[in-house]
């Protein structure tokens, strides 16, 4: 994911600076913060730490947007207020040009941005305001589109999205402008082309790659990813058959591609980019089958998964299939995020429940 790599950097040059070393393997997870939430809510959709670890912010399914503090699993401020009868927050991303300013992908169709700085400057004096404002609407013949995915590439120049209506649109990241549109699989085309036809079922997943700013992967409900390049008109290049995505279930390092599919057999897969075949199936334990909604690569061999299956949330190592630990909850695992390699992660389900976590060697 590209995003990692600015992430890295940042949060690298810390450790530095304060004489400390990243742990080179893992063991087993702690919780740190086990946040209930209002039932009003209506789940975890999305979550996304900041490029310096300091906060968190989550995505619910009643519209609403929080900004929590790491350290302390505390609340900061409502970024986005609840709505009766919103629609989910379905991705969450920070600008990696303005680290503070936050976009917010939702079912209804629009991208939201709100600087968060705005909430914890000057002892969070914006706290009552709500300050997200609107920033693009999407729509295919005059309907609306469902945005389920966002991603910036390694660049910072341009960002993609896609969701429900099939299509694909690439901004520019600096002045928000639609550039490009791919569209969807239509019935229309020639059937002979389908190596290079648009997603043909909603895009739950969309992941630039990390080494190079115009390739992009998607994956959705048509058991296929996607690899695109952004410089060609058709866009498609490959299509790699197999993962049936249903939520942020995606995530490249290097050449490898993690995918986590909503399955009951071989649910948690690692790909070769460049030959479009299974490496791994990594085993997720499960009687009724993992049933996975999300995943991501992680340090030290290690990849974080969750979903309905087992309702929690799994980190195992992929070189021996050991679980490391497990984070259980009522309802399905919605959406997870990691930061510093895995050493902070933090869980949501659909539920009233929020789990900020470390991987350890303890």
């Amino acid at each position: 994911m590209a995003r990692r790599r600015l992430e890295s950097a940042i949060q690298a040059g810390k450790y530095i600076a304060e004489g400390k070393e990243y742990p080179d393997k893992f063991t087993s997870i702690k919780v740190e913060h086990d946040v209930k939430l209002e039932k009003e809510l209506e789940g975890v959709f999305s979550l996304q730490y900041s490029f310096d670890a300091k906060f968190l912010a989550v995505g619910c399914g009643n519209g609403t947007i929080r900004l929590y503090e790491t350290s302390t699993g505390k609340k900061v401020s409502d970024l986005r207020w609840s709505r009766y009868g919103g629609l989910p927050v379905m991705c969450l991303r920070f600008h990696p040009k303005k680290q503070t300013l936050l976009l917010a992908g939702t079912s209804a169709g629009y991208i939201y941005q709100c600087d968060i700085a705005d909430f914890y400057a000057d002892g969070g004096a914006a706290n009552n305001e709500e300050r997200f404002k609107e920033l693009i609407k999407e729509e295919r013949d005059e309907n609306k589109n469902e945005i389920n995915c966002l991603d910036f590439d390694y660049t910072y120049s341009s960002f993609a999205t896609g969701g429900k209506d099939l299509n694909i649109r690439i901004y520019d990241a600096n002045t928000f402008q639609l550039k490009h549109v791919y569209e969807g699989y239509s019935t229309k085309k020639n059937p002979t082309e389908i190596q290079t036809a648009g997603c043909a079922g909603r895009i739950f997943a969309l992941k630039y790659h990390p080494l190079y700013d115009d390739i992009f992967i998607t994956g959705g409900w048509d058991n296929h990813l996607k690899i695109w390049d952004a410089r060609s008109n058709d866009g498609v290049k490959r299509t790699i058959w197999g993962p049936h995505i249903c939520g942020d279930a995606l995530d490249l390092r290097d050449y490898d591609i993690l995918t986590g599919s909503w399955t009951g057999k071989d649910a948690l897969q690692i790909w070769d980019y460049t030959e479009g075949k299974v490496k791994k199936n990594v085993n997720f334990p499960s009687e009724s089958g993992p049933m996975l909604y999300c995943c991501q690569f992680c340090d030290n061999d290690t990849v974080i998964a969750g979903g309905s299956g087992t309702n929690s949330t799994k980190a195992i190592n992929t070189k021996t299939n050991q679980v490391l630990g497990e984070v259980k909850f009522e309802k399905p695992v919605h959406a997870l995020d990691s930061t510093m390699g895995g050493r902070l992660f933090t869980v949501g389900d659909g539920g009233h429940c929020l789990k900020m976590c470390r991987l350890t060697n303890d």
